[in-house]
C-alpha cells in the first residue's frame, strides 16, 4: 500500500516501484486524496479514495500561510539551532516547505478527539485491509501511524531530499546542549495528535520509517544515520499520445524549457521569469521546445521564431530528442534529463512565491525554488550544465552560457557521467526482493507467526 501527498510531483516517483511490484504478483494499492484517483487508475494501479471530496482539505503546501504564532515559534528555533549556511538551507526548506505541507493534513491546531479528514480513513483502510507492507510519502506521515495500527512493515519513499530526518537528527543534537529550552520538532507536533489518537507511540521509527527508499544520488543527499535502501530513479513524467513533430529528428540542436507545474502554480512572477528565458534563447541556432500553458504565455508581446510553445508533453518522449534542457531545478526534472544523459541549465534565482490565507488575500515572500540549490550545485560540480539567474546574469550572458552547454562536448560528458551514475543504483525491480525480505524482518505479523511466513537479514 503506497500513500501520497496529492501532487502529480509525489505521485509519479512511486510509480516504476509500484508498477515492479505489482507485475511480480503483489497486490497494490495507492491511497490518497480522491482528486487524485484518475491520475492514479490513468496508469493501471488500484486507487484508494481517502475522505470524503467535500471535507477533506484541498493542498495548498508553500501558498499556504503558517499563523503568526507558528512563525514566531519558527523563529525562536532557528536562533536556537545556529545554523552554518549549509544547515541553514536545510532547515529554511523544512520550515518553508515542508512543514506547509504537513500542515495541510495534520493542522497545527489539531486534538486527538477532533476529526481528521483523510487520515481517519486511511487508518481504516489499512486496517481493514491489513497490507504487508506500506510506502508512504514523507510529507504523509500519518500513514506510519496506519502502519503500526495494521501491524504493516512501513519505509518512506523519497521524492527529494530528506529534510525530515536531517531535522530531526540536528534538534537532537542541539537539544543535548539546551535541553528542554530548545522547542518541539515541527514533524513531531504534527504527528503527535494523530499517533495520540489511535494509541501509538512516537519514536524515530514513526517520524521517519523502518527504511528509507531513496533514489537520490548519493552526493546530492543530506546527512542522516537512517536505513536507506537506494534505488534507480526511472523517470515517468505522465501519459500522453506521441506528438507527430516529435516523430522525426530536430534538424538542428533543440532545447527544451520546462519549469514544471511549480512556476505555474506557486510563483508570481513567473511571467518575467519565462521572458527573460525566451529572450536568452530568441536569437540562438537551436529549435526550443517550451512547456509553458495559456496562462504562462499570456503577457508576452511576442514569442521568439525558434520558441514552439506546447502545454504539456512527458518529458521521456521529449528529452531523448534535446541536446539541452533549461529547468527550475525540480528534483524530478533533474532526474529525467539525468536519465537521459541531457545537460541541464537550472534556472536557480529567488523569486517571488504567491502566498493565499483562508481570506483569499494574497501576499509574497522572496524564496528559491527549494530543489534548486541541490540540483544545480550537484550538475555544475559534475560538468553536467550551468545555472541560470536573470537577477546576477545579464540576457548576453544568459545566452551565452545555454550556448556553451549546447556546443562544448564536456558538458555532455558530464550529463553522460551523472547518467552511468544513475545506472549503477538498482532498478524498482532489483528492489522487489529486497523489500520482500525487509517487510519479512520487519512487518509485526511476521513477529508473531502471521502474514510473511520467512524473514531475511539486512
Amino acid at each position: 500500500m503506497f500513500t501520497v501527498w496529492p501532487a502529480t510531483a509525489h505521485l509519479y516517483p512511486i510509480i516504476p516501484l509500484a508498477w515492479a511490484l505489482q507485475s511480480a504478483g503483489h497486490d497494490v494499492r495507492v491511497a490518497a486524496h480522491p482528486a487524485m484517483a484518475p491520475t492514479i487508475s490513468s496508469v493501471g494501479l488500484t486507487a484508494v479514495r481517502l475522505g470524503d471530496p467535500e471535507v477533506v482539505p484541498a493542498p495548498r503546501a508553500a501558498n499556504r500561510p503558517l499563523s503568526p504564532e507558528t512563525e514566531s515559534r519558527l523563529d525562536r528555533l532557528t536562533d536556537q539551532l545556529d545554523l552554518d549556511p549549509a544547515g541553514q538551507y536545510a532547515w529554511g526548506a523544512f520550515r518553508r516547505f515542508m512543514i506547509a505541507c504537513l500542515r495541510d493534513f495534520h493542522p497545527a491546531d489539531a486534538s486527538p478527539s477532533d476529526p481528521m479528514p483523510a487520515v481517519d480513513d486511511l487508518v481504516a483502510f489499512a486496517k481493514a485491509w491489513r497490507p504487508d507492507l506500506m510506502i508512504w510519502d514523507p510529507c504523509w506521515p500519518s500513514a506510519a501511524v496506519a502502519a503500526r495500527v495494521s501491524g504493516a512493515a512501513h519505509a518512506r519513499l523519497m521524492w527529494g531530499l530528506d529534510y525530515f530526518a536531517w531535522t530531526t537528527e540536528t534538534l537532537a543534537a542541539r537539544r543535548e546542549l539546551l535541553g528542554t529550552a530548545l522547542g518541539e520538532n515541527p514533524l513531531v507536533e504534527a504527528v503527535r495528535p494523530v499517533a495520540e489518537r489511535f494509541g501509538v507511540e512516537v519514536d524515530d521509527e514513526l517520524l521517519h520509517g523502518q527504511w528509507t527508499i531513496d533514489p537520490i544520488p548519493e552526493p546530492m543527499r543530506l546527512p542522516t544515520r537512517t536505513r536507506t535502501v537506494p534505488m534507480r530513479w526511472t523517470p515517468f513524467t505522465g501519459a500522453a499520445p506521441l506528438p507527430d513533430w516529435l516523430r522525426t529528428p530536430p534538424e538542428r540542436p533543440r532545447v527544451a524549457l520546462s519549469l514544471g507545474v511549480s512556476v505555474r502554480k506557486f510563483f508570481k512572477d513567473g511571467a518575467d521569469r519565462i521572458g527573460a528565458l525566451l529572450e536568452a534563447v530568441a536569437d540562438l541556432d537551436a529549435d526550443i521546445v517550451a512547456t509553458l500553458d495559456d496562462e504562462q504565455l499570456d503577457g508576452l508581446s511576442r514569442l521568439p521564431a525558434n520558441v514552439r510553445t506546447v502545454d504539456y508533453v512527458p518529458l521521456n518522449q521529449l528529452l531523448p530528442t534535446t541536446t539541452a534542457l533549461i529547468h527550475h531545478g525540480g528534483i524530478g526534472t533533474f532526474a529525467a534529463a539525468a536519465a537521459f544523459g541531457v545537460p541541464q541549465l537550472i534556472n536557480d534565482e529567488e523569486s517571488e512565491f504567491i502566498v493565499v490565507d483562508d481570506h483569499g488575500v494574497h501576499s509574497t515572500f522572496r524564496e528559491r525554488h527549494m530543489d534548486a540549490p541541490p540540483t544545480s550545485a550537484y550538475v555544475t560540480a559534475r560538468n553536467a550544465g550551468l545555472s541560470l539567474d536573470r537577477h546576477a546574469q545579464s540576457t548576453d550572458e544568459m545566452r551565452e552560457r545555454i550556448r556553451r552547454v549546447l556546443s562544448e562536448e564536456s558538458f555532455h560528458a558530464g550529463a553522460a557521467s551523472i547518467h552511468h551514475d544513475m545506472l549503477a543504483m538498482p532498478s524498482p525491480h532489483d528492489l522487489v526482493p529486497v523489500l520482500e525480505g525487509l517487510t519479512a524482518r520487519f512487518t509485526r505479523r511476521a513477529r508473531s507467526g502471521g502474514g510473511v511466513s520467512s524473514a531475511s537479514g539486512d
